[in-house]
């Protein structure tokens, strides 16, 4: 089929005859400059030129949009020029949509993108030197960025990691992290280069909460246009245990009546604050124990020898560990 079949059949006959009478009004103007020679149109239809163009991939902008990648090559030696026309044109819509003019030599993949719906226009077709390239919804896709498993988990940090492949086209990258599907946090955006071989990226992760699920997924964007990598999970670690508590008073001074008296229990591990508290027995009369500094301070009132147990208890979530001891207080006359 011929490329004027072709078009008429999937863009209309009408759309097709409005096209033929502007290249109609255009005249000699539809030219092509080579190396600084202007070429009539049908000159350059008799004398085929090496340029090519091509589909690189297509991606997901937002729900229900597409945009597709085109490029080109030239194989010739020189550069080439094809004003907006007939014979350089995006179609259906807006004849330019950001196309190259000028076509130096070599390969320039994604040298531009159009944005598409296939829900109003199931393709969309770049024409150029009389050839075609066609983008649907069933066209390669473009590799975005790759989200990878974490690494260096612990309670309080991770390393997210994912793989970009810049394809020939400045490309930049960020992770987004959070404890939903919503993310709401990101990390700063940065330069991927615009190589063709595939580059591990990496960013560190503080801050974050022990025992907890975190989502993430790497996005890459080129030419303006931003690609979601699929999501992952990690889950921090629990936070460490504390040591077992230990009371590091193993005895109480002796007092005298009528003289100020003051002793400090003290305690280990576990997780403070402490509260300290006289389970069985009494202390000295005039003396008294403060519960969160576990102090004991007064005047005692009489000469006796008392005997009590006093029990520490941590503040450690979800279970408290409690330490008890027996201890005594002589009072002299």
């Amino acid at each position: 089929m011929s490329l004027t079949a072709f078009a008429a059949d999937r863009y209309g006959e009408k759309d097709m005859n409005i096209r033929k009478g502007r290249a109609a009004l255009g005249g000699i103007a539809a030219c092509l400059v080579l190396g600084g020679v202007t070429l009539g149109a049908q000159a350059a239809q008799a004398a085929p030129l090496p340029l090519q163009p091509t589909l690189d991939c297509v991606a997901q902008e937002a729900p229900g949009v597409l945009v597709a990648y085109f490029g080109y090559t030239n194989t010739g030696p020189v550069s080439i020029a094809f004003p907006i026309g007939d014979s350089n044109e995006v179609i259906p819509g807006d004849e330019d949509q950001g196309q190259p003019t000028t076509f130096d030599v070599g390969a320039y993949p994604k040298a531009f993108a159009v944005p598409f719906d296939p829900a109003i226009s199931s393709s969309v077709s770049w024409i150029l030197n009389g050839l075609i390239v066609t983008a649907d919804s069933q066209s390669p896709q473009c590799a975005s960025g790759i989200t990878t498993p974490a690494s260096g988990v612990t309670a309080t940090a991770a390393t997210l990691n994912g793989v970009v492949t810049p394809g020939g086209t400045d490309t930049t990258y960020t992770f987004e992290y959070g404890t939903t599907t919503g993310y709401g946090s990101s990390t700063a955006v940065t330069d991927a280069g615009s190589g063709s071989a595939d580059e591990l990226v990496q960013a560190a992760l503080t801050g974050l909460q022990p025992s907890t699920t975190y989502y993430y997924r790497l996005d890459t964007t080129a030419l303006g246009v931003t690609s979601d990598g699929p999501q992952q999970t990690f889950t921090t670690l629990a936070p460490p245990a504390p040591a077992g508590m230990t009371l590091a008073t193993t005895a109480l001074p002796a007092g005298t009546v009528g003289t100020g008296y003051t002793a400090t229990l003290s305690a280990t591990g576990g997780t403070t604050p402490y509260t300290w508290s006289v389970t069985s027995g009494a202390l000295p009369r005039g003396l008294h124990l403060d519960k969160t500094t576990g102090v004991i301070s007064g005047k005692p009132k009489q000469a006796s020898t008392a005997k009590f147990t006093i029990t520490v208890t941590d503040s450690g979530t979800p279970v408290r560990e409690s330490l008890s001891a027996q201890f005594t207080i002589t009072i002299a006359k």
